[in-house]
């Protein structure tokens, strides 16, 4: 069932149904990670997928209705995010974000106008770098020592899987990927391009 105010998600023939939030892994504050796992799942498989990392030039994103952020809004200031994203089987997009308090999945359109208050300063404004879910999968490497105090002890404490690192057949780590002013693979949007763009199952 819909919140008042969301929009439902459309159901289409012949795709395979997502997965429910509470079955997918999920270890706070590793949201790249998290996310690598989410678009290996199975229920993936038969649908068109991405990642879409979030970040801006100043390291400083304002998104709202985020596990992470104070009631009643939420708000908390990413250094990045990621979020993956299917296609809905009719040319636009569900965001599946294992870290909002907003319903899961839910339309592209409804989670940007949701997440990221139209009155942000330009600093906190987000940008966008996504990425096919193959080459997400195959790419992503992260020794996670961005999670690390400079003492050494983590700022959280790590997935208990392996951490990413074949890096097959894209340039550079994790945090190369976060500069989204630095040439690198996916495509680099903001927020108005992101919210028109189709996504062809």
């Amino acid at each position: 069932m819909s919140r008042p105010g969301e929009p439902a998600v459309p159901r289409r023939r012949g795709l395979r149904a997502l997965p429910p939030r509470g079955a997918c892994e999920r270890a706070a504050f590793y949201c790249e990670e998290n996310v690598h796992r989410l678009l290996g799942r199975p229920e993936l498989e038969a649908r068109r997928s991405w990642a879409l990392l979030v970040s801006n030039a100043s390291r400083s994103v304002a998104m709202a209705a985020q596990l992470a952020g104070p009631p009643p809004d939420g708000l908390v200031v990413w250094d990045y995010h990621v979020v993956a994203l299917v296609s809905d089987g009719a040319d636009e997009a569900l965001v599946l974000d294992l870290d909002t308090t907003l319903r899961f999945p839910l339309p592209l359109k409804a989670w940007l106008a949701a997440s990221f208050p139209l009155e942000l300063e330009p600093r906190l404004r987000p940008r966008f770098r996504l990425f096919p879910a193959a080459d997400y999968l195959a790419g992503l490497v992260s020794d996670r020592s961005h999670m690390r105090n400079g003492d050494g002890s983590w700022k959280a404490p790590p997935p208990p899987w392996p951490a990413p690192g074949s890096g097959a057949g894209l340039p550079g780590t994790l945090m190369d990927w976060v500069d989204l002013e630095k040439p690198g693979p996916g495509l680099v949007l903001d927020r108005a391009a992101l919210a028109v763009r189709s996504f062809p199952s």
